[in-house]
């Protein structure tokens, strides 16, 4: 085997230098650091075009990510130490070698995926990678399947593997040369002593995260990784609150969380000095009482950039079905979402669970028997089910509802039509309403048969999917619309079915009889430079029984958390339990909360302020977004609400870990 001649001073002739192989390492750790820095360039500089963030600012954010991006090279990079340790002829033979070059096109192909993948999770997300990349990545079906039917990745693969081999050539003598050339006495032992210590180091570095912290959210992601914010996302996605998150003293904390959820038909049930928010709800019970039957729509997406009365300033008209229902139903026009993700919304609405730091509780372990919409209707002689268009096992779906008290629970796998159109995701949302009305027909009942004891009130609560990349959907009934985008078009579509379910709803005999409510999960997409960008978590509320409900139209402030409570109300329900939410129809004039959670921050809000309580123990202040327009940053936050943001998080995620939130968990204790 020819050997390439080494060159003076790197060999085995005794003189200082560096070890052929780490020389390599070392070029390969800088070239990869490199090209995180130009991403973090080419964002900056999208950014600087797209919003308001100065380029002094986003300057300052780039140079300041620079000592980030080498430790975080390191950390990755200590992989290929082993390299160093194997015998020294080990690299020397055909099959070893061939290995080396091929991961090294590996290597570079990761990275540029990488790269590009950040820019498109930015576009999606206006993030980096985040506790969302996370839950996508432990789902690979979906997240394989939502690429390929987004993306054409028959174009896209092939150009990263042609850059990937464009950065290999350069690299392949040099990759050669490491690996054939003898090293110099103590080469190796220096070499590795010191990948040892820079690595130790960055480790070090890139456990306290970014060096810099930013006012602007959008320009405090520039300053992070993607790597590290990936892998922080990943270990931290069950984020702790004391130590971390600012405090209150539990004394104090009880009597304001209670004070937050008090209205004139509420009573406390538990003892002063405990955490709990038990009350009796007195929603009276009238002569003409009716045990309603119940359908809850959870429309994935459909934030209130789609409503036409409310944000949306396309010029297009996207959702006259859902407007022209909502002129006989009590449309809620000021509803604010919990989070960014579908799971915060099936924890807010089922459960009526205040957002704490880091992931749903649908994801956390201990979220089953968690007081619930489900388990109270049980206890008042409710059946329930719930409907998914896709798969229950994704983001821990079918074991959070089993968990909180669904009766029975379909998934697209429980639909009958095998023609039935389909993305990745599950079934377009009119075969979702088909089987609905399918189940329907079986389970509910009219009041007529309850009243003679021939079967139960049912609960059915659905989940659609069609609203959401790769934005697909059936064009039988709705045609695409060359006036709009693929996200208008497919919004347009959701509003379709969810108008077409409830008029073929109409002539079953249950329909009378029966309570509809359309609620969005969250809005398709966060933007803004606040922490927490309130205006991006605005989304609609329609509760619909023309022959119960008088038309009309709310601008009460309020939030997802508050949907049980209005629906048990509305059905002059009364209960006992410790739900965060109150019953909306009760706030008085100027009233209302939200809060939500977005990454790591969690934001709270009454009126026309907002407070953000951070990781870090801080607390920002901003001022309510008016229609239209942004959430702004105020000099201070106002102190009561402060207060009163932390009495409620942090007493909220002790119950939790305590379960001190679950069924029938009348007397918790410490």
């Amino acid at each position: 085997m020819n050997e390439v001649s080494p060159e003076p001073g790197s060999s085995g002739s005794g003189q200082p230098g560096l070890s052929p192989k780490f020389g390599f390492w070392l070029r390969c750790v800088l070239l990869v650091t490199l090209l995180g820095s130009l991403t973090r360039f080419g964002l900056a500089a999208w950014l600087a075009l797209t919003t308001k963030a100065s380029w002094e600012e986003l300057s300052a954010a780039v140079l300041t990510a620079v000592p980030l991006d080498i430790a975080m090279t390191f950390v990755v990079a200590v992989i290929f130490l082993p390299a160093f340790v194997l015998p020294k002829d080990f690299w020397r033979s055909a099959a070893p070698k061939l290995f080396a070059h091929l991961f090294v096109i590996a290597t570079a192909f990761v990275a540029l995926f990488t790269t590009v993948a950040t820019y498109f999770f930015w576009h999606e997300f206006d993030s980096l990678f985040n506790g969302i990349a996370v839950s996508y990545l432990i789902f690979p079906r979906e997240v394989i399947g939502n690429l390929h039917e987004s993306f054409n990745l028959s174009l896209y693969l092939p150009l990263i593997g042609l850059a990937a081999v464009c950065i290999y050539l350069p690299l392949r003598r040099l990759l050669s040369q490491a690996l054939t050339r003898p090293e110099a006495k103590g080469q190796r032992r220096r070499a590795l002593a010191f990948a040892g210590i820079a690595t130790a180091l960055s480790a070090g570095m890139v456990w306290n995260g970014p060096l810099a912290s930013f006012e602007n959210r959008q320009v405090n992601e520039i300053a992070s990784n993607p790597v590290w914010s990936l892998f922080y996302a990943f270990l931290t996605n069950d984020e702790d609150y004391d130590g971390r998150y600012p405090g209150i003293a539990e004394q104090d904390a009880i009597p304001i969380m209670r004070t937050a959820v008090r209205q004139d038909n509420t009573s406390n049930m538990a003892p002063p000095d405990k955490r709990s928010l038990l009350r009796q709800v007195d929603n009276g019970r009238p002569a003409d009482f009716k045990p309603l039957n119940i359908v809850i729509v959870i429309e994935e997406s459909f934030g209130a950039t789609f409503v036409d009365s409310l944000d949306n300033d396309r010029g297009v008209s996207i959702s006259p079905n859902l407007d022209r229902l909502a002129k006989d139903g009590l449309f809620f026009e000021n509803i604010y979402a919990t989070g960014d993700r579908t799971v915060r919304g099936l924890e807010a609405i089922l459960t009526s669970f205040t957002p704490i730091p880091g992931i749903s509780t649908t994801r956390r372990a201990g979220s089953e028997g968690m007081n619930s919409l489900p388990f109270l209707l049980k206890d008042m002689g409710y059946d329930s089910a719930f409907l998914y268009g896709g798969l229950n096992v994704f983001d821990n779906m079918g074991r959070f509802w089993k968990g909180i008290g669904f009766d029975h629970q379909w998934d697209q796998r429980d639909i009958a039509d095998p023609d039935a159109f389909k993305t990745i995701w599950g079934v377009a949302d009119e075969f979702l309403f088909t089987e609905a009305l399918k189940r329907l027909d079986e389970h509910a009942h009219s009041l007529e048969q309850i009243e003679r004891g021939e079967g139960k009130p049912f609960l059915l609560s659905l989940l659609t999917v069609s609203n959401h990349r790769p934005y697909k959907f059936p064009h039988d009934n709705v045609p695409w619309r060359e006036d709009r985008g693929r996200i208008e078009n497919t919004a347009s579509y959701a509003d379709w079915a969810f108008g077409d379910f409830i008029e073929r709803a109409r002539g079953r005999p249950w329909f009378d009889d029966t309570l509809f409510v359309f609620v969005a999960d969250h809005e398709p997409k966060i933007n803004g430079s606040a922490r927490v960008p309130v205006e991006w978590f605005h989304i609609p509320l329609l509760i619909y029984a023309p022959k119960h409900i008088t038309p009309q139209r709310s601008a009460v402030l309020g939030s997802s958390l508050d949907v049980a409570p209005t629906l048990l109300g509305l059905l002059s329900l009364s209960y006992d339990n410790p739900f965060f939410g109150v019953d909306l129809r009760r706030v008085p004039a100027g009233g209302g909360r939200i809060a939500m959670a977005h990454n790591y921050s969690v934001a709270y809000g009454r009126k026309d302020q907002i407070v953000v309580l951070e990781p870090t123990g801080d607390i920002k202040g901003y001022r309510m977004p008016p229609k239209g327009g942004t959430t702004t940053q105020l000099p201070a936050p106002a102190e009561d609400l402060a207060e009163e943001a932390v009495a409620i998080t942090q007493t909220a995620h002790r119950m939790f870990y305590r379960r001190e939130y679950h069924w029938r968990s009348k007397a918790p204790a410490e």
